[in-house]
């Protein structure tokens, strides 16, 4: 691929112009004495020094990466976790973005310079992933190069993740099956102790259909849990484990309740197969070939949910004041996670609350329903 002048200012050269000057203004600034739009304004500039210093790290990973095969250094994750200042985890993913950096030079002068974040980067990295060891398809991805950093300058991350994801399994060509299957033949589960905390700790890797039919139950559990007036003070995550632990060792063996399972799909990608605007996916977000949940609508019961269309009461005014299953359902089906924007707690963690107070007035109706 050709080098760009601005790449060797920007991911192999100096820093782009001003940055200097960004720097200056956060060192000078104060915090605590600005207002809501200051605050933006801080930001904004703190985000473009963040994306050099991402854009940084790569240079050192594909550095780190040529001394590595020379045999005179360890890997760029390795290099990077600077002898555990930074978690392993955040250092393999900044070492990945190396490649979209190395490979698409445009992508890396966009987040020299701050016009696009690190998380949008990853979402490229996982869409290459995605594709695998697919040389025309991974090609085909390259020439979106431009078309990719134009919708990532203006899109969120989490809405480009989904613009990858899907652009993703349209170049695979498979509808997702192939890495799908490669994900149920990676799966396992590994135990091991923290040497420094002594914690037990266990890894346990899923495709993400298996993923969304154990949580499913473990959600299930929780929800049992939450409603129970044994669980006073206790945390969230340690009701969690104890949720988990209980329905794993058959402690709650006596609650026969068959957990729900809910999938979104379009119904013409469900009829005819993915197309460029495909909704195909767990209620939380995870991708499945269509053939995959084509069986789920064989195997299980299909409970449909169609937004802005004729079907079950969604509004029940004053007649009760908890959100009804339909409700809920149709709730899932518009929120992956809490609908307040700054708020991730995911769908099944939420409980479903009015806008305006019940005892104030309000109804139980769709219209004046939030998930905190």
């Amino acid at each position: 691929m050709v080098e760009s002048a601005s790449r060797r200012q920007g991911v192999n050269g100096g820093p782009p112009p001003g940055l200097a000057t960004v720097l200056a203004r956060l060192l000078a600034a104060d915090p605590s004495s600005c207002d809501r739009e200051g605050l933006a304004g801080l930001v904004a500039q703190s985000q473009r020094v963040r994306g050099w210093l991402d854009a940084f790290d790569a240079r050192i990973a594909i550095r780190a990466a040529d001394l590595a095969a020379q045999g005179s250094c360890e890997s760029a994750g390795s290099v990077l976790a600077g002898r555990g200042r930074r978690s392993q985890r955040d250092a393999e993913r900044a070492a990945a973005r190396a490649g979209v950096c190395e490979d698409l030079p445009t992508v890396g002068d966009a987040l020299s310079e701050g016009s696009i974040s690190a998380g949008h980067v990853d979402a490229i990295v996982a869409a290459a992933a995605q594709l695998g060891d697919d040389a025309g398809a991974t090609s085909q991805l390259a020439d979106l190069e431009e078309s990719l950093l134009d919708a990532a300058r203006v899109m969120p991350v989490e809405t480009f993740e989904r613009e990858c994801q899907n652009l993703a399994r349209i170049l695979a060509g498979d509808d997702g099956t192939s890495r799908h299957e490669r994900h149920r033949k990676a799966r396992r589960v590994r135990r091991w102790v923290d040497r420094q905390t002594g914690m037990a700790k266990t890894l346990i890797e899923l495709d993400a259909e298996t993923d969304a039919v154990m949580w499913t139950a473990i959600n299930a559990a929780i929800a049992a849990a939450r409603a129970s007036v044994q669980h006073d003070g206790l945390t969230f995550d340690q009701l969690q484990v104890d949720a988990l632990v209980a329905l794993i060792t058959g402690a709650r063996s006596a609650d026969h309740r068959v957990p729900e399972i809910s999938v979104l799909i379009d119904i013409e990608t469900l009829l005819r197969g993915v197309h460029d605007r495909s909704v195909c996916e767990t209620s939380d977000g995870a991708h499945l070939p269509v053939e995959t949940i084509r069986r789920m609508c064989c195997d299980g019961d299909i409970v449909p949910v169609v937004l802005g269309g004729a079907g079950e009461v969604l509004d029940v005014g004053r007649s009760q004041r908890l959100a009804t299953r339909a409700q809920r359902r149709a709730l899932r089906a518009m929120h992956r996670s809490c609908a307040h924007p700054d708020c991730h707690a995911t769908f099944d963690h939420c409980r479903i609350h009015h806008v305006m107070p019940w005892e104030h007035g309000g109804p139980t109706d769709l219209d004046h329903h939030e998930t905190p």
